[in-house]
């Protein structure tokens, strides 16, 4: 009892609240059955089902894949970052949790943690109602609540967003108060970000870090100032600097298992394919322009395939942002140096997500391989949030509450401040609505290695990845899929892996799978000969013979591993173990653990300052407004869902969204509902974005490649661009029921004369080079492309 009504004096129910307020934006996952096919959250549900795999199997942290790759396996689990997966384990082996649930309930989770970590951190420094503020405005920013979780689907980018706020948290306390629980939580909560997602976790990290290295600066200028003027109070020891830094390196060991074979072995994979030139991996490609960082949310459409959406920072979101920095200069901010730090990260990451950062992203060599200058959206939502709320903190402050100078002065009183912290809660939630609603989604099904193999030859992706990334450098041409390696998975079977074809007359060759990633092959031969896997070589094989080394080969272009056996009776055994970066990063993750012990026990010795870490209400009462305010508008939003409100629904050839409607008819196969608005004044050397709304006509019975021309008046070709897959997949799988959004972002010549010019689209069949015609209403074909609109250079 004495511990629980410790708990229980010790927490802040603020955290109640803060839980209310993410409600509406994780209702749609928790109110629907499954997860939506087609995002990236497939990859990471069969991910989850191959390490459960694994881990059934006895292989308790796999770095290796057996079953992706047509069979061939490849090591996505080496440089991928773990975290989530192993968080959705032990949910998955749960009866009657499968991959979609545990990987949908990480997903929740990490969405709720955001909220609960950005409060924690804003109500540390300016009070309580602005952590109500700041994770409102985090939460329901466009890129968190939407585009991240429903359009991307990708589980461990969304996971990051929610460590992040806790890792910079738990590193404050650390910094004002040691103790044992601040030590721990800091350690873990670091490493957690590192292993939380590849690219944002990295950038995370370097965000902390300068977050520590900003509170050195301040450090270092309040001793100055101290020495300078003895009325100046004690400025922080160096000690706490200290801490942060032992903390960031001790995070950084205890993750050493993970990141260090990833660095040490990039060489073993192909990793050029992350990087694009004038596709959609090239990051050039992705920046945003400044009217769609400050666009409103769109509403999403039900009969689209996928649904529109502007990259946009959320409106509450960056006017929040100025208003922090107003009040940053005017001086009316509470702790105007903490604050500066996240205008200062503002803008540097604003800075980044435009076309004007282009030379930096090719000066730093690690910035291309996060292809999407956009993704760091979520980013720049975490310092929006920090200062919208420290903007907003003064007017809702009680009576007699401390002004940024130190001054006293009311600045508004009891209820009236309570109601404009309801107001700013609400803010954001109001302008998330047309986006509280996204598509519905049919059952995902079963999820088994079988399935997995059939969507791999389908050609959607090959190992959970669509580029050729992270598979072994040895593979200079990619193997044909082998109907007698991947037989034995209808059967329930793992992949035979044997070349059958190429054993000698008389050799007998028994297969038993010990564990996932220990094969044993009896072998009876009458004379010496190679033996041919149809399996990835990669550091870490090691095969024996009768339990000594075995001579191998490599088989090229395909990279497969090749055993010599001799004559006679022998045991062959091929089983995956580790290397000397992945020893040495295990011996670094263990070494960092032991001294985050030792750091946390020792603070238990140490009194800490009651002072440092400020004290909150065990009553939410006097936060009532908020309360009210955020329960009345989620269940008003829950509500009117039904009604078809928040969200658009075309039907037929009839679209709800804004658009030019003008029907083609293209060869009774695929018909062009219309297009996005005409631009109005176009300069030579502008970018070009058109969005054009096909929709399937019928089953198509091959895929078509679309193309959008620029023609002068002569009709000669001045611009162009081409899809491979108009809408970003194969027109043999668009569904009939709905309309794919296919966008365009065509470049005009910089010196591109006067005149007018014409925009034209069509459907063409690349490896055959014609165009399928448009017909009229009779049905006779009239012409090869769509005339969409005309505009002109003066």
């Amino acid at each position: 009892m004495f511990v629980i009504n410790r708990l229980r004096r010790g927490f802040d129910p603020g955290f109640l609240a803060v839980l209310l307020i993410c409600v509406l934006a994780v209702w749609p996952f928790v109110s629907r059955a499954s997860l939506p096919e087609g995002t990236d959250a497939e990859l990471h549900i069969f991910r989850l089902h191959e390490l459960s795999y694994l881990v059934r199997g006895g292989e308790f942290y796999p770095r290796w894949a057996p079953d992706f790759y047509h069979g061939f396996g490849y090591p996505i689990f080496n440089y991928y970052a773990p975290l989530t997966y192993y968080l959705a384990l032990p949910l998955e082996l749960l009866p009657r949790v499968d991959a979609v649930l545990a990987t949908k309930t990480i997903l929740v989770i990490g969405m709720i943690m955001a909220g609960l970590g950005i409060y924690g951190f804003t109500r540390d420094t300016w009070g309580r109602r602005a952590g109500f503020v700041a994770g409102a405005l985090y939460v329901y920013s466009p890129y968190l609540q939407y585009i991240d979780p429903h359009v991307r689907g990708v589980v461990p980018e969304m996971f990051s967003f929610g460590v992040f706020p806790l890792a910079l948290w738990a590193l404050d306390r650390l910094f004002r108060r040691p103790s044992a629980g601040s030590w721990l939580a800091s350690g873990v909560l670091v490493a957690a970000v590192i292993l939380s997602h590849n690219l944002m976790g990295l950038f995370f990290f370097a965000l902390l870090a300068a977050w520590s290295g900003w509170q050195a600066i301040l450090v270092w200028c309040a001793r100055r100032r101290s020495s300078a003027d003895k009325a100046v109070a004690d400025p922080p020891a160096w000690a706490s600097v200290g801490r942060l830094a032992a903390a960031l390196l001790l995070g950084l060991g205890l993750s050493a298992f993970f990141w260090l074979p990833v660095f040490l072995e990039r060489n073993a994979v192909t990793l050029s394919t992350l990087i694009g030139s004038g596709d959609n991996y090239d990051f050039r490609t992705h920046f945003l322009a400044l009217g769609e960082l400050l666009a409103f949310s769109v509403s999403p459409d039900w009969g689209a395939t996928q649904s529109p959406f502007v990259f946009n920072l959320g409106v509450a979101q960056w006017v929040g942002g100025v208003l922090g920095v107003t009040m940053l200069i005017l001086g009316k901010a509470r702790e105007r140096a903490q604050l500066a730090f996240f205008a200062i990260a503002a803008l540097a990451v604003l800075f980044l997500m435009t076309a004007y950062s282009e030379p930096v992203w090719e000066a730093l060599p690690f910035l291309p391989f996060f292809q999407f200058p956009w993704r760091l959206l979520g980013a720049v939502a975490a310092m929006l949030a920090v200062l919208g709320a420290a903007g907003m903190e003064p007017f809702m402050r009680e009576s007699g509450a401390e002004d940024g100078d130190g001054s006293r002065r009311t600045i508004l009183r009891g209820t009236r401040a309570a109601w404009i912290c309801a107001g700013a809660v609400a803010l954001p939630m109001m302008l998330a609505l047309p986006l509280s609603q996204p598509t519905p989604w049919a059952p995902f099904g079963e999820v088994n290695t079988l399935r997995m193999s059939l969507i791999e030859n389908s050609g959607r992706w090959l190992g959970t990845t669509s580029t050729a990334d992270y598979v072994p450098a040895t593979v200079v041409m990619l193997p044909q899929r082998r109907d007698s390696v991947v037989g034995p998975l209808f059967d329930g079977l793992p992949p035979d892996r044997v070349n059958w074809d190429s054993m000698p007359d008389g050799t007998e060759v028994t297969t038993e799978a010990i564990r996932p990633l220990l094969t044993r092959y009896v072998v009876n031969a009458p004379k010496e000969f190679r033996l041919r896997l149809y399996q990835f070589d990669f550091p870490g094989w090691k095969v024996t013979i009768d339990g000594q080394p075995a001579e191998t080969e490599l088989a090229e272009p395909e990279g497969l591993i090749v055993v010599i056996v001799p004559e006679g009776e022998h045991v062959v055994e091929v089983r995956f173990g580790t290397t000397p970066p992945r020893t040495t990063g295990w011996l670094i993750a263990l070494l960092s653990a032991v001294t985050l012990g030792v750091f946390a026990l020792r603070s238990r010795r140490i009194k800490p300052d009651e002072a440092s870490v400020p004290a909150f209400p065990a009553s939410l009462r006097s936060d009532w407004p908020a309360l009210v305010t955020v329960a009345g508008l989620t269940t008003l939003a829950l509500l009117a869902g039904p009604l078809g409100l928040f969200h658009n629904q075309s039907q037929g050839l009839n679209l709800d969204v804004p658009a030019v409607e003008s029907y083609y008819n293209f060869g009774d196969q695929i018909g062009l509902l219309g297009h996005s608005a005409a631009p109005g004044q176009v300069m030579p050397g502008d970018v070009l974005d058109l969005t054009l709304y096909w929709k399937a006509q019928r089953q198509l019975p091959i895929d078509y490649q679309s193309f959008v021309h620029v023609l002068n008046e002569a009709g000669e070709l001045v611009a162009q661009a081409d899809k491979l897959n108009p809408g970003e997949f194969p027109t043999r799988r668009w569904p009939l029921e709905k309309y794919v959004p296919d966008r365009y972002s065509v470049q005009l010549p910089s010196d591109l004369p006067p005149g007018e010019y014409l925009v034209t689209a069509g459907m063409w069949v690349q490896s055959d080079g014609w165009r399928l015609p448009v017909f009229d209403d009779a049905g006779r074909p009239v012409a090869d492309r769509a005339n969409l609109f005309t505009f002109r250079i003066d």
